[in-house]
């Protein structure tokens, strides 16, 4: 594929992606079950995963307000070093404490797609690297490389299993957990002045958002909230967790399902943005997502592990492909000045909305049925879907309402 269409900047950014969510590939897969040979049970676990998402939708907040005053590549920077120290707190101690402040201090992502402040000011950076007619196609690419490296590192997530099993056996990848960080603070450096909100736009904007996108973004946020807090029901941690416990899965396993998940995730993206020129983004969003949620409520009721996979595969082949056609429509439907805070906003309500779901999912889990995740997930997002399709298939992108006749 040529990538003429796209600055250095852009590229720079799809290579730090790729960087960054190879470890959050395989701490997505471990997560939950290195918590567990340390001894905590389903509800602590599920707390833990909750401080974890909630911590990343405070940085996308503070981002929000702030990010294009301090400077989007110092923030960037500034997050990539706090990768680091998390990674060095689970390589360096297999002490309780560890992985809870990780969590804490870090951004890594726990489901199966990525949230945090990296996301919103990359979403915020990505529109300026390309015209607008290649820009579904470049946040297509951008989630493409994320889902791919995810699965690269999900294989990744079955090593421990050959190197003992104690906790100490988990030390190599977190290793590259912290070099990730490292190199992520590296190649935000290089990335040039262009991908800062011009200076005469920070001049003259005053307030965080403007009137013209402030009940967009509201609306918006509020929707992206529903389906992010049935998202946090069945995150990767929690799915590898339920077929860990239902079906006695190894992590050798558990690593190649999700592999093989993030690999059909990945290939959808590109079908995303062929189907999204013919049919526009709303509709891509919503046609797209209501079989996958089906599929997900389906998943606890098959009596088999490989009846679940297949599920499970089914739900991924289609449930991303409203990610980059939902990242691009926030984008374009809102002005420049406004993208940084739109991402934000946006992103926080999904992160904090998230927050709450793995410790219900967890106490699910541990006192009622181990499928009530599945069925609250799906239920949540067929609501969400319909609701959005209701709420936004009228207001287009600029470049759908002028292909309109």
């Amino acid at each position: 594929m040529d990538f003429d269409w796209i600055s250095t900047d852009g590229k720079l950014v799809l290579i730090e992606k790729a960087v960054r969510t190879v470890p959050y590939g395989f701490l997505g897969v471990l997560f939950a079950v290195y918590m567990n040979q340390l001894a905590f049970d389903a509800f602590v676990i599920g707390i833990v995963l909750t401080i974890t998402v909630f911590s990343s939708a405070l940085y996308t907040f503070t981002v929000s307000l702030i990010a294009d005053r301090v400077g989007r590549r110092r923030t960037l920077i500034f997050f990539a070093l706090m990768d680091f120290v998390a990674g060095s707190l689970l390589f360096l101690s297999t002490a309780w404490w560890a992985p809870v402040m990780a969590g804490i201090v870090g951004n890594m992502t726990v489901g199966a797609g990525e949230v945090g402040p990296f996301l919103s000011l990359e979403q915020a950076i990505l529109p300026k690297t390309c015209d607008s007619k290649h820009r579904t196609l470049t946040f297509s690419i951008y989630n493409l490389v994320g889902y791919g490296s995810s699965s690269v590192g999900a294989l990744l997530a079955g090593l421990p299993q050959y190197l003992g099993t104690e906790p100490a056996a988990y030390r190599p990848l977190f290793l590259g957990y912290l070099v990730s960080g490292l190199a992520g603070a590296l190649l935000y450096s290089k990335l040039s002045r262009g991908v800062e909100l011009e200076a005469g736009a920070k001049k003259q904007k005053r307030a965080v958002l403007s009137e013209k996108s402030k009940p967009v973004v509201q609306r918006l946020a509020a929707l992206f909230a529903v389906d992010s807090f049935g998202g946090g029901f069945i995150g990767q941690s929690i799915i590898s967790y339920y077929f860990y416990e239902r079906f006695a899965l190894n992590l050798s396993s558990l690593g190649l399902i999700f592999s093989a998940t993030q690999i059909v995730t990945a290939i959808s993206f590109l079908a995303a943005e062929r189907i999204a020129r013919r049919i526009g983004l709303v509709n891509t969003m919503v046609f797209s997502h209501i079989p996958s949620n089906i599929f997900l409520t389906a998943i606890p009721f098959a009596p088999s592990a490989a009846g679940a996979v297949a599920l499970l595969l089914c739900r991924h082949s289609l449930s991303q492909m409203d990610v980059p056609t939902r990242q691009s429509y926030v984008m374009a439907v809102v002005e420049e000045s406004d993208r940084t805070p739109a991402a934000g906003f946006t992103n926080v309500s999904r992160s904090i909305a998230q927050s709450f779901s793995p410790s219900l999912a967890g106490y699910a889990i541990a006192n009622l049925w181990m499928g009530t995740p599945f069925v609250a997930a799906g239920t949540l997002k067929l609501a969400y879907d319909l609701t959005l399709y209701g709420s936004f298939r009228k207001t287009k992108p600029p470049e759908e309402s002028a292909a309109e006749p």
